[in-house]
C-alpha cells in the first residue's frame, strides 16, 4: 500500500493560498456583475458593449496576477528600491494631464487612463519591506532604524499630496508606519511616529481645502452625494430591490462605479449582499496573516502583511466612509469598483501572494523530506 510523504503542513490543514484565491474570484465575479448593472443601462453600450469593454482591463488584471505569480521575488530584490523611486517619478506625471475633480491622477496614453498611484502602493509596500528586514538591527536606532524605514512612506506621502491625492497619500503613511513598527522600536519611537502622523494630518487640512470641505461635512451636515449613498444602502434593505432594478447609478449619484460602489451594492443586494463583500474581504486578510506566518523569509512575511493590508484597508476606508463613519477620503473598493488601474495591480498583489504561499509550500515539503529522512 501506497503510504503518504511526511512533510511539514499548516496544522489544522486548511488550503489557506486556495481560500485567498476564492475570495479574489468571488470578489472580482461580483464586481463584474456589478459593473453590468452600474454601465448596463447605458442604451449606447449595452450589456454586450461593457464585457467587450472591460476585456482588456480583465486580460491586463490576469497577465499582471501572472506576473506576481511567477516572478522570481528574491532575485528581483535589489530592483525594488529604483522601481519604488520610478514609480514616484510617474506620479508626477499626471501634472502634465487635464485633472479630474480638482486632482491631477491620471496619466493618459492612446486612449488609455493609468493611475500610478496604484504602482506606489504595491512599490511603497516592497521598499518598506526592504528597509524594516534589513534595518531591524538597528530596531532601537531613531536615526539609523526608524527614520530610514519610514522614507518611502514619507516620499510617498509627499509625492501623492502634490496632485493633491491626501486620501492615498495618509493611506500609504498607515501602510508604512504600520510596516515600520514590525521592527519593534522602542515606545517613545513609537510616541514620536504618532505626534509626526498628526502634525501631517494637521498640515493637510491646513493647506488643502478640500479635506476641510470633507471633514467639515462628517462632522457636520452630510453632502448630498452621502446623503444619497447612505438613502440607497437604506432602500435596499435586507435582500436589496435586485441587480439592474436600483436607479442611483444612473446619473443619481456620482461616483456611483468608484467611490459609492458599496451603496449600489447595498441598494440591489441589500445587507446580506454588502456582508457578503464584507466576509470576503475578511476570509482574504485571515488567509493571508496564515500565509504570512509561514511565509519562507522575514522580507517576504513583511510584503504579504503590508500587501494585504494595502488591499483590506482600502476596503475598510472606503466602506467606512461610505456609511459616514470616518471623513470619505476617494479610495475605490479594490476588485468591485470600476477603476482598470486598481484592479490590475490588485490582482497583481494577489499573485505575489499566492508566490510566496508556493515558495512556503515548496520550503515545508523540503523540511518535511529532511524530516523524514533523518
Amino acid at each position: 500500500m501506497r503510504t503518504l510523504p511526511c512533510r511539514a503542513t499548516d496544522e489544522d490543514g486548511f488550503y489557506w493560498k486556495e481560500a485567498l484565491l476564492f475570495a479574489v474570484m468571488a470578489l472580482v465575479g461580483f464586481g463584474l456583475i456589478l459593473a453590468i448593472s452600474v454601465d448596463g443601462h447605458d442604451p449606447d453600450l449595452g450589456v454586450s458593449g461593457l464585457l467587450r469593454a472591460r476585456l482588456p482591463i480583465l486580460l491586463a488584471a490576469a497577465v499582471a496576477f501572472a506576473v506576481g505569480r511567477w516572478l522570481p521575488l528574491q532575485r528581483m530584490r535589489p530592483l525594488v528600491l529604483p522601481v519604488f523611486g520610478i514609480s514616484l517619478l510617474l506620479c508626477l506625471l499626471p501634472h502634465f494631464f487635464s485633472g479630474r475633480n480638482g486632482a491631477q491622477r491620471w496619466v493618459h496614453v492612446f486612449g488609455f487612463s493609468f493611475q500610478p498611484v496604484e504602482l506606489l502602493k504595491v512599490m511603497t509596500v516592497l521598499a518598506t519591506a526592504d528597509l524594516v528586514d534589513r534595518l531591524r538591527k538597528y530596531s532601537g536606532n531613531l536615526q539609523r532604524g526608524l527614520v530610514p524605514v519610514l522614507i518611502p512612506g514619507m516620499l510617498a506621502f509627499l509625492f501623492l499630496a502634490l496632485q493633491p491625492d491626501l486620501g492615498h497619500a495618509f493611506f500609504l503613511l498607515v501602510v508604512a508606519g504600520i510596516l515600520a513598527l514590525q521592527m519593534g522600536i522602542r515606545p517613545k519611537h513609537g510616541l514620536l511616529l504618532s505626534m509626526g502622523a498628526f502634525g501631517l494630518l494637521g498640515m493637510g487640512l491646513l493647506f488643502f481645502s478640500h479635506a476641510r470641505h470633507r471633514l467639515a461635512a462628517f462632522l457636520g451636515e452630510p453632502n448630498l452625494q452621502l446623503e444619497r449613498g447612505i438613502r440607497a444602502i437604506d432602500e435596499g434593505g435586507l435582500f436589496g430591490l435586485g441587480p439592474g432594478e436600483g436607479f442611483y447609478q444612473v446619473g443619481y449619484l456620482a461616483e456611483a462605479q468608484n467611490d459609492f460602489i458599496l451603496a449600489i451594492v447595498g441598494n440591489e443586494f441589500g445587507l446580506i449582499g454588502s456582508l457578503l463583500v464584507i466576509g470576503l474581504f475578511v476570509l482574504l486578510f485571515w488567509s493571508a496573516m496564515r500565509i504570512a506566518s509561514m511565509a519562507a523569509t522575514d522580507w517576504e512575511f513583511l510584503i504579504v502583511l503590508g500587501l494585504a493590508l494595502n488591499l483590506v484597508l482600502q476596503a475598510c476606508f472606503n466602506i467606512l466612509g461610505v456609511l459616514q463613519l470616518i471623513p470619505e477620503k476617494g479610495i475605490n473598493l479594490p476588485f468591485l469598483s470600476a477603476g482598470g488601474s486598481n484592479l490590475v495591480f490588485a490582482l497583481a498583489s494577489v499573485g505575489i501572494l499566492a508566490n510566496i504561499a508556493d515558495r512556503a509550500e515548496r520550503s515545508s515539503e523540503i523540511e518535511g523530506r529532511e524530516s523524514c529522512q533523518s
